[in-house]
């Protein structure tokens, strides 16, 4: 630990010297509660910033919203099982996500579950496709996921609930309060959804067995206004759900999965002219039960408890130079319950710094570098550079790094299989992107390429188990295409979205496509609205799928085109306006699956109601 001693001296330093100068004229941006200043850091890789009426007018699961609105494709078990995601043809232990600014994968998988999260529990929902280790730490190769919730002083208070009915007995409750004074800002919100997801498998005579499923959450955000230098911030959220995983053939035994977190996070907020600091303290506790025999109460599982410690600072050196140190400490012990992980303990130091330089108004570059220590690996050394430029109609973007993902607690200690002997997977990236706006039209396209060495994959051994190996090793390039045009005249406004990826991510060894990474994935919706009503249908497009290493197109998933509308029209009964929904999903009744034997909801219908007060 001498280098974590050294590294903590510099940054005692930095953060001295950044306070002896914070009088100077120069004044750093206006803080943002919501999130941490880190989301604005690095300006050579594009954002995709989903906001809060998006999420708002949303139904169904965070899989149904994320797939619609990005280029993300999800591997799902049936409707609202297990959903992982594979971001610029990555595995789901290769995407990122962060809840106001700390991770919160799983340590014991190093994946989230996208039907297993709460998204309408948060004001805004931040993409960044690409390499983000040095900012974001492990896992951040494909991408990185931002789930934010805002905090605003001096603010009226303001109630919304929504209730949503659908097919399949699909149900959902909504509720969230925000307020704010001159020192106190206060959100609270409430979720409830369940289903027994009982639909038909379209052309196979039967219903999807076993499909039932509820989730619940509840969670808080305060804010305190100390000083004028001085903000406090506490965040809480829990969850917990109860998922029967559904059937492949009516005479399968009948399972079910129980997922329970609890996150707890406070920051503290330091802020002079020219200088920002904020400390994160959290604690983070996630289980999971795994019943193999209903109805018996036959089952096993696993938990583990993260303490987590984060000190980031941004100092404005220059009008055109910033500079940005960051410490973390991350403690988690996790242990299984009937399987066959041991009570084990991993302790994780981390030390990074990124730099802006602007040449002029318009051109400027960034770098960044960090170093991890752990006890039972080592970690790579990484880094980060970028460019970016911008004029009035263009913007140019160019980022490399080096990232990586660290390997879980299964990886580690699972017995038999867990192995001490593994190293973190490492990927090198580079990327591109143009981003054009002329008036009310907007184009991005970014290009770019990915190299994975020492993936992780479980492989059986002489001895008879399998075992975690650093055995792979992937190419992946292609590009995302994202295109928005906007027409207003009178009452009446027509809005064009469309958004398309090609991924190819080629195992070396095996110079075939990843199982479950579609070549071509693409969307488009077509907004019109006209004065309080609107109508938007969208056309989804997944290209064929591939289930074995070998690419056998016997086994592989047919490419599908889903197609939904959506009808909104907001009403005004006397003093007490209102918004109703009605959501046509699979419009087309189209026979699809994103797994093999998993057949996916046919058409169906929701209605949704909105009330502000």
């Amino acid at each position: 630990m001498n280098k974590a001693i050294v590294y903590s001296l510099f940054f005692s330093t930095f953060s001295y010297i950044a306070y002896s100068q914070s009088n100077s004229s120069i004044e750093l941006d206006e803080l943002i509660i919501e999130k941490s200043k880190i989301s604005n850091q690095s300006k050579s890789q594009n954002s995709i910033v989903l906001n809060d009426s998006l999420v708002e007018n949303s139904v169904g699961t965070f899989t149904d919203f994320l797939q619609k609105n990005t280029t993300l494709y999800f591997k799902e078990n049936g409707y609202g099982m297990v959903s992982s995601p594979s971001f610029r043809g990555t595995t789901s232990q290769q995407t990122s996500v962060l809840w106001n600014g700390i991770k919160i994968n799983s340590a014991l998988l190093g994946q989230t579950d996208f039907n297993s999260t709460a998204f309408k529990s948060y004001d805004n929902i931040v993409v960044k496709p690409g390499g983000g280790s040095v900012l974001y730490g492990s896992s951040a190769i494909g991408g990185t996921i931002h789930l934010n919730n805002q905090l605003q002083f001096n603010k009226i208070t303001e109630n919304e609930i929504q209730l949503n009915y659908g097919s399949f007995n699909t149900q959902g409750i909504h509720y969230k309060i925000s307020t704010g004074f001159d020192k106190f800002a206060v959100n609270a919100h409430f979720g409830y959804n369940k289903s027994d997801n009982d639909y038909e498998w379209i052309g196979k005579n039967r219903k999807n067995i076993n499909g039932q499923f509820f989730n619940t959450d509840f969670g808080a955000e305060l804010a305190y206004k100390v000083n004028t230098k001085n903000t406090i911030e506490f965040y809480s959220s829990s969850y917990n759900d109860d998922r029967h995983f559904a059937l492949q053939t009516p005479y399968q035994t009948k399972t079910k999965y129980q997922n329970n977190y609890n996150r707890n996070l406070l920051k503290w907020h330091y802020k002079t002219n020219r200088f920002l600091n904020t400390f994160y303290a959290a604690n983070i506790k996630e289980s999971y039960s795994y019943f193999d025999q209903l109805p018996t109460n036959s089952k096993s599982g696993g938990k583990a408890n993260t303490l987590y410690f984060k000190n980031e600072s941004f100092y404005n050196v220059l009008q055109n130079f910033k500079l940005s140190g960051f410490l973390e400490y991350q403690k988690t012990t996790g242990e299984g319950q009937g399987s066959g992980l041991p009570f084990s303990t991993q302790e994780i130091f981390a030390v990074s710094v990124l730099g802006n330089y602007d040449f002029t108004n318009r051109l400027g570059i960034e770098v960044g570098a960090k170093n991890e220590m752990a006890k039972d690996y080592e970690n790579p050394f990484l880094f980060s550079a970028g460019l970016y430029y911008n004029t009035e109609l263009y913007q140019l973007k160019v980022n490399s790094s080096k990232n990586y993902r660290i390997p879980t607690f299964n990886d580690l200690y699972w017995q038999q299989g867990g192995n001490l002997n593994l190293k973190p997977e490492t990927s090198h990236q580079f990327d591109i992107n143009h981003n054009f706006k002329y008036k009310s039209v907007t184009f991005n396209i970014s290009t770019y390429y990915t190299s994975i060495t020492n993936m992780i994959r479980w492989i059986p051994t002489n001895a008879g188990f399998w075992e975690a190996n650093n055995v792979d090793e992937v190419t992946i390039y292609g590009a995302d295409v994202f295109l928005n045009l906007k027409k207003q005249w009178n009452n009446h406004l027509v809005q064009f979205n469309s958004n398309y990826g090609y991924t190819r991510s080629i195992d070396k060894k095996t110079e075939k496509q990843l199982t479950y990474t579609p070549l071509h994935k693409f969307n488009v919706q077509l907004f019109y609205g006209y004065k309080n009503f609107s109508i938007v249908p969208s056309f989804l497009y997944v290209d064929e799928i591939f289930t074995t290493a070998s690419n056998d197109k016997a086994s592989a998933l047919d490419a599908y085109g889903i197609v939904d509308i959506d009808i909104q029209q907001k009403i005004k009964f006397k003093k007490n306006p209102f918004i109703i929904n009605l959501k046509i999903k699979n419009a087309a009744n189209t026979v699809y699956t994103n797994m093999p034997e998993r057949v996916m909801p046919g058409r169906n219908y929701h209605i949704q109601l909105i009330k502000k007060f």
